[in-house]
């Protein structure tokens, strides 16, 4: 066996993850009592659960009976048979008639034999639910009550007019057997992730389902919405803190946002590959009375297979949203008319189609577009910040809409390509290259020496504020 030293990090403790060695093996989430045959069907690499958390001693004596989040990582090596396809792949997602079926049943295929236990994907009786690995890494690691890793700033009237103060966002996302099957191809060798495993001519196969969860720590005196909340504990930041972290606390998650993400080959013929789609909680319908089936209030804000790149309809929802703006001459974005279900929406650049813990100036296609590795472009390029703006200072209208950069911005890029040319596709996936990222920043600062291919590009970290978080070096 090749055994790994796993170094702990000297900055951040890793929770209960003390391992000091990950022994590379195999075994197998089938029923057969053959460990030799497991081997042969999954991998195994002994990834840390998460990176932040209360002692053992805290969690057990404040916590008694619960458990901590366990990371999914039996990646399968074995492509799944096209008879485990969802069956939603035939329903017509570009038809008015048809798109809120579709989007309706991605959802109840992420839900089932999840939402009964409290989406922990090991408990799921009904197909295999995996995570994505190193999401424990960095001062936006992880925590251990159900793995939710830090993600976003909530700015102040984002989420409506009582909102007054930032908040935060942490999410969770969760990939099924189709996207597991990819990143068993990347993730096999753990010392010596596979990078190619999402650019073509590989990428995630047809019949791939990702879903992400996200919380915040608003609640219903910020959004009304936001009452009857379905509520995690998590061990996070007070605040967003322009993403630092100088201490955590433990604290309660309102569930608010819901996004999807499906490689459906019927959407090769846009250009991309991919259907989005987004769901906002909306607790005044008050389903599900308790617990995860509180899930059941996420409500469809719309779907999109494309950018629309031919329209160039300028206009930005401004904070606090009052209504829904919906661009009628948006063709690859379907977004939902029920005010009565969905509560007021900002959307995204056109009314493109994006969620509300989302920027009003980007769209849920074109973000995940420019995932990569390493992350040279930004997720929202600089002049998607330069505008026309209201009395209380927020975007109503960009100015810079011509730039080069943001033209590509809003381009149909196609499934496993790279955005950038000198860098790798991560095929839609911005947790693929959070997870590459976070794996070359330990082996910088635990493993002495480098690697050649650290001298290919320069280092750029992922951003979403439209500059580089690491500047090249210059000569003094």
């Amino acid at each position: 066996m090749q055994i790994i030293d796993f170094r702990k990090r000297g900055k951040v403790w890793i929770g209960f993850s003390l391992l000091l060695f990950i022994i590379q093996s195999c075994s197998v989430t089938t029923n057969s009592n053959s460990e030799e045959e497991k081997a042969t069907k999954t991998v195994k690499n002994n990834f840390p659960d998460f990176g932040k958390m209360l002692s053992p001693e805290e969690f057990l004596t404040q916590y008694p009976g619960e458990k901590v989040f366990e990371l999914s990582q039996d990646y399968p090596l074995t492509k799944p048979d096209e008879s485990r396809l969802p069956e939603f792949l035939n329903i017509p997602f570009d038809e008015d008639e048809h798109w809120m079926e579709y989007i309706n049943a991605v959802r109840d295929y992420s839900f089932e034999g999840m939402i009964d236990v409290d989406f922990v994907a090991q408990k799921s009786k009904v197909r295999n639910w995996y995570h994505m690995p190193w999401m424990h890494w960095g001062p936006q690691g992880s925590e251990g009550f159900h793995g939710l890793a830090k993600e976003a700033e909530i700015g102040p009237y984002q989420l409506g007019p009582n909102q007054t103060e930032s908040h935060q966002t942490y999410a969770l996302g969760f990939y099924n057997e189709f996207a597991g099957y990819t990143l068993a191809q990347m993730w096999k060798d753990g010392d010596n992730p596979n990078p190619y495993a999402t650019q073509e001519p590989n990428g995630f196969p047809v019949g791939t389902v990702i879903f992400k969860l996200l919380f915040t720590d608003a609640d219903e005196t910020d959004a009304d919405y936001l009452v009857n909340p379905m509520t995690w504990n998590a061990y996070i930041t007070p605040t967003w803190n322009n993403g630092l972290d100088t201490g955590r606390i433990v604290k309660k998650m309102h569930l608010i946002q819901m996004d999807v993400m499906v490689r459906d080959p019927r959407a090769d013929q846009y250009g991309t590959g991919w259907v989005f789609g987004t769901f906002c909680y909306n607790g005044k319908l008050n389903n599900g009375k308790e617990g995860s089936m509180r899930a059941e209030n996420l409500v469809p804000v719309g779907i999109q297979f494309g950018n629309d790149p031919q329209d160039t309809t300028n206009f930005i929802n401004p904070y606090p949203v009052k209504r829904t703006v919906i661009n009628p001459n948006l063709k690859q974005t379907k977004i939902n008319p029920d005010s009565t279900q969905l509560p007021p929406q900002h959307l995204g650049w056109g009314g493109r189609l994006d969620g509300p813990v989302d920027l009003n100036n980007s769209s849920c296609m074109s973000c995940h577009a420019t995932a990569e590795f390493p992350q040279v472009a930004p997720l929202v390029p600089k002049e998607a910040f330069i505008g026309d703006t209201n009395a209380m200072g927020q975007l109503t209208k960009l100015t810079e809409t011509q730039a080069e950069a943001f033209r590509k911005y809003f381009q149909n890029l196609k499934c496993a390509t790279p955005y950038t040319d000198n860098a790798t596709s991560c095929d839609f996936s911005l947790q693929v290259s959070l997870a590459l990222g976070y794996f070359t920043e330990w082996k910088d600062e635990d493993v002495a020496g480098y690697w050649t291919s650290e001298y290919e590009r320069l280092p750029v970290m992922m951003n979403r504020d439209g500059s580089p978080k690491v500047e090249p070096n210059t000569p003094q």
